[in-house]
């Protein structure tokens, strides 16, 4: 039945009343998957619920150790403000994200106006099957919070950037800068949930450049117009600055050091390159720093044999059962690049360096100096200086990661396979309880329970398998007819903003997949729903967003003179 027929509301409270129907039936669909609590991860779950109690208890992140800043504030403050409230967490991160979900939906409709559409965006969104999955939206992880943040900060960007150029830049100026601080304010907020947040920066340049050259004859117009369109980029840079800058303050005040992330911090780098500059007497896929440069390290530096016991004792053990356990790489040479950091860490600890702060960041300066001048001075083999957490280039990476890449698109075309179930929760009791009082339930319980029998539960697994099959088929199909009218587009010399939209989604979407597929041939086992999640509601929503553009280059039909544009669908 067409939207404007619907009780005589006009198309567009009908859409929007559909929307309101979809963002109900996803919030009863959430509520039927309870957490499941992993009590024993300490560096993850359990990790960012001690970090919020620790919040709500008024003592910032709590004492200083080798984890206390080892992950970013956004999600543990996130929690303990939620805390208060008494809504469920997994409530909460929901509203979240149909929040944003929306916030998207109205993005695109005005770009392209068309209610059937707004509507068919926001189901898909709010149907979305990761939430129901307990290695997603199951666990007590960032990611719940960072694929929000990242759909509303893209969102908002194409709200304030892809517009019909007309007003002049001071008075467009005077209209969006309360968008465009709230666009630095989640910027700043998704800075510090995660730390590989640069791959969104490619979809937001091109969305900024668009703006820029649609906007460079108003620019150019007076002084005035210069000022206000520097303005328009500065107020979201600022807004940015003083949201991580607030946390960095903090953190000195707290603890000694202005940074939000020590795995971000210069001193953590330097150590982490340091130690991987130097030469191995055999290249192995996915070992930074092996038994033969560990011993040339000893020797060159007194920092370096301080970690000795813990790198050839039962610390290094752990992380290289860890590795290689989750990897399935049999035989096991060595830690593996994606828990080495977590070993150096640990090892500095080990040390008595991490009691404060400051004295972890002196310690990792004196090792890095240590190493980094012998390196120079040719007392050890080595590559060149470095100070980065980005594993040495080798010959092969690159084709590798082409490779894996493809393998990581393809698990995004079936929506990471979700699965949906409930598993139990697990852990010490003393663990669950803290999970069950900082983030208000409910958890799964420790025992098989009957949640797996809920109406919503039943349904939600039939969406998934839904959803799952679709995408597989209308992403790559969707990619193949953009790049279709894109030469259209050029050949026809037709051009809508719409293809703007479309072309920041495939850059968003492709610089994930690469990312993630670069550190699953050099790094760590990446090719997974978890770290898929942020970018599966822009593959979702993006077959949409191609048909909406396909619709407005196609020739117009006329509209009689007395027809409401707002019943126009």
């Amino acid at each position: 039945m067409p939207l404007s027929r619907l009780h005589g509301l006009t198309a567009r409270t009908a859409a929007n009343l559909w929307i309101v129907a979809f963002f109900a039936f996803s919030l009863w669909l959430r509520a039927g998957h309870p957490i499941q609590a992993l009590g024993d991860a300490a560096y993850d779950d359990l990790l960012f619920v001690r970090l919020a109690d620790f919040i709500g208890s008024g003592q910032w992140l709590g004492p200083y150790d080798h984890l206390t800043m080892a992950k970013g504030a956004a999600y543990s403050l996130f929690m303990a403000i939620n805390q208060r409230t008494g809504i469920p967490l997994k409530l909460a991160e929901q509203l979240m994200y149909l929040v944003a979900s929306a916030t998207f939906v109205t993005s695109i409709r005005r770009v392209c106006p068309s209610n059937r559409a707004s509507v068919a965006i926001f189901a898909v969104l709010a149907l979305n099957p990761q939430p129901w999955t307990p290695d997603v939206g199951g666990r007590v992880v960032r990611e719940n919070l960072y694929t929000s943040l990242s759909l509303l900060g893209l969102a908002l960007a194409i709200r304030i950037c892809v517009q019909r150029p007309g007003a002049a830049v001071t008075r467009e100026l005077a209209a969006s800068w309360p968008l465009l601080a709230l666009l630095g304010l989640v910027g700043g907020l998704y800075w510090l949930t995660r730390e590989e947040g640069s791959w969104l920066l490619p979809a937001l340049a091109l969305l900024a450049l668009y703006w820029t050259a649609a906007n460079a004859p108003r620019i150019r117009e007076s002084r005035a117009q210069v000022t206000a369109a520097a303005a328009f980029l500065a107020v979201p840079l600022a807004c940015f600055s003083l949201v991580v800058g607030t946390v960095d303050a903090v953190n000195l005040a707290h603890y000694g050091v202005f940074r939000n992330n020590d795995f971000r911090s210069a001193d953590f780098q330097a150590a982490y390159g340091a130690l991987s500059r130097i030469s191995h007497d055999r290249w192995m896929r996915y070992v930074v720093f092996p038994r033969d440069a560990r011993e040339r390290a000893y020797a060159v530096s007194a920092a370096a044999r301080e970690l000795r016991p813990y790198f050839e004792g039962p610390g290094g053990e752990f992380w290289r059962q860890a590795g290689c356990g989750q990897t399935g790489i049999t035989p096991c040479p060595e830690v593996l690049s994606g828990w080495f950091m977590w070993s150096l860490r640990g090892a500095v600890a080990a040390a008595g360096h991490y009691r404060t702060a400051v004295e972890a960041q002196r310690f990792h300066l004196q090792l890095a100096r240590e190493v980094n001048d012998a390196c120079d001075r040719a007392a050890i083999p080595c590559g060149p200086p470095r100070s980065t957490l980005v594993p040495p280039w080798h010959e092969g990476y690159l084709g590798d990661t082409l490779r894996a890449s493809l393998a990581v698109f393809t698990t995004l075309m079936s929506v990471g396979y979700p699965s949906v179930y409930i598993p139990r929760s697990i852990g010490d009791p003393k663990n669950l309880a803290l999970f069950a009082r900082v983030t208000n339930g409910p958890l799964a319980p420790p025992e098989p329970g009957s949640w797996d029998n809920t109406p919503n539960h039943r349904i939600a697994k039939a969406i998934a398998r839904l959803q799952r099959q679709l995408t597989r088929v209308a992403l790559p199909a969707s990619i193949v007819t953009w790049l279709a009218l894109v030469v259209y587009s050029v050949a026809r010399r037709r051009w809508h903003a719409a293809h703007v939209v479309c072309a920041a989604l495939v850059a968003a979407l492709s610089a994930r997949v690469v990312l993630l597929g670069f550190l699953e041939a050099t790094s760590i086992p990446s090719n997974n729903a978890l770290y898929l999640s942020p970018v599966v509601p822009l593959a979702l929503a993006f077959p949409f967003c191609v048909a909406l553009l396909a619709r407005s280059l196609w020739p117009a039909p006329s509209v009689a003179p007395n027809t409401n544009i707002r019943d126009v669908e």
